[in-house]
């Protein structure tokens, strides 16, 4: 049940919904009923500000399988006006996991609750199984067994608002590599990480504050390549990878591009007990030219990550609430639309001249 006032919400919400490929354009604004009461578990957010995620694009463009009708978006933080939970607070910003958590499944009783069986995907589910889970959306309806995380006030907007998908992921990722050795013995010091995008700049500032003494990050983009020097990365342009990065040279190499011709950059790069991890290569052009005999001789790790667990959540919220006065972390965030311009703002995230593009739904 609710514990707050509903006199305090409006009546109805405002969301940005997804009706197929067929239709043009794929998307409408919708105005639904916001409930008076909240089911036990749920909460309700006004949401401050959401992000567009390179996923949704692949949505937009027909790259990504999507359930529709369903509100677009995961990317957001926002603040608690119903509660459904004891634990959570009306007034409490906030931001949310990207999908719901049973706890009783085999994957959730092995760790993995990121992969839960029973999960409801922000985003990505069709209205009538869960109203309002979208963040391009006034308010989202957060399900039972939705991560919550509180966020410090020292956290605006345009810094928490991506924290729930990118930073999270990769602080995921980040787990993955072997423990940092004592100064002196060998271990993992030096990374390579390919894809100079939102959450290769992220592993940047990460993999700097873990103790990593080199990161190198590589990417076409000369411009990203700039920014990803203000968070303390070596730059290496593909032209001139051979030369800067050494064979049998690197620790560590995460893939964060989504480029599945990357690979063989980042076998030679690695070093005999090496450990790559790939992130980004979550669609279905993604088959791998991969000599298993390099794998096999060098003694090398391949991990896969798929998004993350409220523990990597949490520890996002704390990395960021630690360290956003050491990193341009504000600046990541590009121009900021209303609801009403969402197609201006698909176009700019598109055109990849900023990280991440902003959405007010209460503009």
């Amino acid at each position: 049940m609710s514990n707050g006032c509903p006199n305090s919400v409006p009546t109805h919400a405002r969301s940005l919904v997804f009706i197929g490929l067929e239709r043009s354009p794929p998307y409408i604004l919708e105005a639904s009923k916001i409930p008076n009461e909240l089911e036990e578990g749920e909460v309700l957010i006004s949401v401050e500000l959401a992000a567009i995620c390179g996923s949704d694009i692949h949505t937009l463009v027909g790259q990504r399988s999507t359930p529709h009708p369903c509100v677009l978006g995961h990317e957001g933080c926002g603040v608690v006006v119903r509660s459904g939970r004891p634990d959570v607070q009306e007034g409490d910003r906030v931001t949310w996991g990207i999908s719901t958590i049973c706890g009783n499944c085999l994957l959730c009783s092995l760790g993995l609750t990121n992969k839960c069986e029973n999960q409801i995907k922000c985003g990505q589910v069709i209205i009538k199984r869960a109203a309002l889970f979208g963040s391009y959306s006034t308010h989202i309806r957060c399900p039972a067994g939705t991560p919550i995380v509180t966020l410090p006030p020292a956290l605006t907007p345009q810094m928490a608002a991506p924290v729930n998908c990118p930073l999270a992921t990769m602080v995921h990722a980040i787990s993955k590599i072997p423990s940092i050795p004592r100064p002196g013995q060998p271990g993992a010091s030096v990374a390579l990480i390919q894809g100079a995008g939102m959450m290769g700049i992220y592993a940047i500032a990460l993999l700097k504050e873990a103790g990593f003494s080199k990161v190198y990050c590589i990417d076409m983009n000369r411009s990203r390549l700039s920014r990803a020097v203000e968070f303390g990365a070596t730059p290496v342009h593909p032209d001139q990878d051979e030369e800067i990065v050494s064979p049998d040279s690197v620790d560590v190499v995460i893939e964060a591009c989504g480029n599945k011709e990357v690979l063989t950059q980042g076998m030679r790069t690695l070093r005999v007990g090496g450990t790559y991890i790939l992130v980004g290569l979550v669609h279905k052009d993604s088959k791998l030219n991969v000599l298993a005999q390099t794998v096999v001789t060098k003694c090398l790790t391949l991990i896969g990550v798929h998004n993350y667990t409220s523990q990597h959540l949490e520890e996002a919220v704390k990395f960021l609430s630690q360290h956003h006065d050491r990193y341009p972390f504000s600046s990541l965030m590009g121009p900021i639309y209303p609801l009403s311009e969402f197609r201006n703002a698909v176009e700019g995230a598109k055109s990849a001249h900023f990280f991440r593009v902003g959405i007010s739904p209460h503009m």
